[in-house]
């Protein structure tokens, strides 16, 4: 069997860039939002102005449902890295612990 070799600060960093990057999307995105939302009413009231704001509408909600999804899968990766450092340093320290029991025990 291998090694486990688990450097919990790059973990740790890696969720803190992740989530940085999260934030730099979603901020993308409500500017996308924003600009998107000036052209709602700019196709006109005839009937291909009509047509033009619906499938206009209809892309935007298209975005936003991948947008919004994507981000919420972000978040969840970001606290998922944290748990999971949190999680070997808690065995780091238990195994510690457990050790430092045995060689009390054997008078060390």
């Amino acid at each position: 069997m291998e090694n486990l070799d688990v450097d919990l600060d790059a973990l740790r960093r890696g969720a803190d860039e992740l989530a940085q990057a999260r934030e730099s999307v979603r901020q993308t995105f409500e500017a996308f939002r924003a600009a998107a939302g000036g052209y709602a009413s700019a196709f006109g009231g005839d009937e291909i102005g009509t047509l033009l704001g619906v499938a206009h509408q209809a892309c935007v909600d298209a975005v936003t449902e991948c947008f919004s999804t994507n981000l919420t899968e972000l978040e969840s990766y970001v606290d998922g890295l944290h748990q999971m450092a949190d999680g070997y340093r808690a065995v780091e320290e238990d195994v510690a612990t457990s050790f430092g029991s045995i060689l009390g025990s054997l008078g060390g």
